[in-house]
Formats: C-alpha cells, structure tokens, sequence
C-alpha cells in the first residue's frame, strides 16, 4: 500500500524504534509466538514496538527478521503457520476478514519478526 502516513508507525515523541499496530485480540497470538507475522505495513528490519490497540495499549519489543513482498497467490503454507494457521487458503480466506476483496493478484509485505518481550509495557 502506498500512502501511508509514517507518523501512524513511527513513535515521533521517542523516535524510539517503528510501529507495527495490531489489533489486541492478537496479543497472547504474539505473546506466546504462535503469530510470528504481519502483512501489509510498513517495516524495516531490525528493532520495532508491537503496539496492541487495547486499553491501555500494550507494547513488546520485538525485531523484525525479514520482509518479503508477494502477490496474495503466493503466500505459503508456512507464511500461513507463522500467523497460527495451518494452509495458505486458510490464510488467504482470513485476509478476506481485514482486506476488502483481497485479489490473488494484489501484493502484500509479509513482515515476520520475533518477540523480545513476553509481558508487555503498558
């Protein structure tokens, strides 16, 4: 995706490491390394804060370890593993609840870090 505004990834007030947001119902997915990927924001190797949309927010360390861009139609069965799911269909049905009519033909960033921290700031 072109466009996206860095200042919604990018902690400007620390200039402390990148954002990678994430929707809270996958903090204990992360927690415990079942979820072990993101799609489609930006990213850059190296040190980043996994930022959990709750209330309050809970941050992890993490690093992210590597990034690949595809077409959705090449997303693997272990691209698939690393998000908890078993087969890249699963995988593909499960954007269709976060991307509008995801097309085999569109592209995604498949950003795969590791969790330095279990417990999380908040």
């Amino acid at each position: 995706m072109n466009g996206l505004d860095p200042s919604l990834y990018q902690d400007l007030k620390t200039a402390g490491p990148p954002i990678i947001r994430f929707d809270p119902r996958y903090l204990e997915a992360v927690r415990s390394g079942a979820k072990t990927t993101r799609f489609r924001d930006p990213a850059q190797l190296g040190p980043a804060s996994l930022v959990f949309e709750s209330d309050p927010e809970v941050v992890l360390s993490a690093e992210v370890t590597g990034i690949r861009h595809c077409r959705v139609s090449d997303l693997t069965d272990q691209d698939a593993q690393a998000e908890g799911l078993t087969t890249a269909a699963q995988l593909r049905e499960a954007f269709k609840g976060h991307y509008p009519d995801p097309a085999g033909t569109d592209e995604v960033d498949v950003i795969t870090f590791q969790s330095n921290d279990k417990t999380g700031a908040v």
